[in-house]
């Protein structure tokens, strides 16, 4: 009995010796902080004039997902506004200075062809996920697109909005030589717009705003615009990654939940209100965030993600945005979707966004 005693103990001792490392690798995959890094950034008065987002990661923080996943003594979640958005996210993933970003899919082409250290864990869908809009002086004599030919229009270059509006430009029987494009975004395109040195400007909702005020004309926009098929992704650094595996598949989780709450008809009103206490007035959410809130929030990483990346990479190559095309090979290995798929499993949401 002594000896079986003596067995036991040992054998305990033993199991024990090999829990401990395991256990302790997995506390050590916490990172004291986690830096997503986020296009933009609206300043509102509730937030003491501080840049706020109404993305995901947001949404999760208002949800109390993160807390609820991490715990009160959790990573931080720190955002990271970039005025620079896609592009400077790019260089900011290269850096190391965020562990995640999220912004557009042109962007993410670029610095996925130019090997930035980086995969995507999620994505989401443009069609149905924001408007852009082309404006004008409301005193102008353009009525339509076609009117702008030979004009000066602004728009980020490298950017989902420049695939857009070249893609609007396209359907009206224009192309990018056909008007010139001036590299500018935000307030300092309305700067230019409003001091006249440029003829129509391309936003955004904020756009409704001033159309309202009587301060431009809105020409056009992509709302129902069936070739705007681009996306949006969400990265993960390599370095981030390979430290902390675990903790980028919670982060995933966490997000879908989230993706899945905004999904649901049922939590609209909730969502609109939380969108327009951040960003511009509730009448202009309503009215951007018509139609299926499931196809808006859709973040799947799969074969429309695939083939959309494809046609981007096509865009980026003819409008020498990157020098060189990437095969399908090299797009699908720009994608990681082990993270989401076990999130899913988890989740118990397989199947319940599909292909749009």
């Amino acid at each position: 009995m002594k000896r079986l005693s003596s067995l036991y103990r040992r054998g305990l001792l033993l199991l024990l010796a090999a829990l401990l490392p395991a256990a302790a690798g997995a506390a050590s995959d916490l990172p004291d902080k986690i830096a997503f890094g986020e296009v933009g950034g609206t300043n509102v008065s509730t937030t003491g004039g501080k840049p706020v987002s109404v993305g995901l990661v947001a949404l999760s923080e208002h949800l109390g997902y993160f807390e609820q996943e991490f715990g009160k003594n959790g990573p931080k979640i720190e955002q990271i506004f970039f005025a620079g958005t896609g592009p400077a996210q790019n260089e900011a993933l290269a850096q190391g200075s965020i562990d995640f970003g999220t912004y557009g899919g042109v962007p993410n082409v670029i610095g996925l062809a130019g090997g930035i250290p980086a995969h995507i864990v999620l994505t989401r869908r443009a069609t149905g996920s924001g408007t852009y809009y082309l404006a004008v002086q409301s005193g102008s004599s353009y009525k339509t697109v076609a009117d702008l030919k030979g004009k000066r229009i602004t728009v980020q270059k490298g950017t989902n909005p420049y695939r857009s509006l070249i893609q609007l430009l396209e359907s009206k029987g224009l192309q990018e030589k056909d008007v010139t494009l001036v590299n500018l975004q935000g307030a300092e395109a309305l700067v230019a717009f409003n001091a006249g040195a440029v003829d129509a400007v391309f936003g955004g909702v904020n756009l409704l705003i001033l159309r309202d005020q009587g301060k431009l004309r809105v020409l056009d926009g992509t709302r129902d615009f069936a070739n705007d098929n681009s996306q949006s992704g969400m990265l993960v650094s390599s370095k981030f990654e390979k430290a902390h595996p675990d903790t980028v598949r919670r982060v995933v989780k966490v997000l879908l939940r989230t993706a899945h709450w905004a999904s649901e008809e049922q939590n609209r009103e909730t969502l609109l209100r939380f969108v327009a206490e951040r960003s511009v007035g509730y009448q202009y959410v309503k009215e951007d965030y018509e139609g299926s809130l499931k196809a808006r929030f859709n973040p799947l990483v799969d074969e429309t993600s695939v083939a959309a990346y494809d046609e981007l990479v096509k865009f980026a190559v003819k409008h020498k945005l990157i020098r060189k095309g990437a095969d399908e090979k090299t797009i699908r290995s720009w994608f990681k979707p082990e993270y989401q798929q076990a999130a899913l499993k988890e989740l118990k949401l397989e199947g319940y966004w599909t292909a749009e």
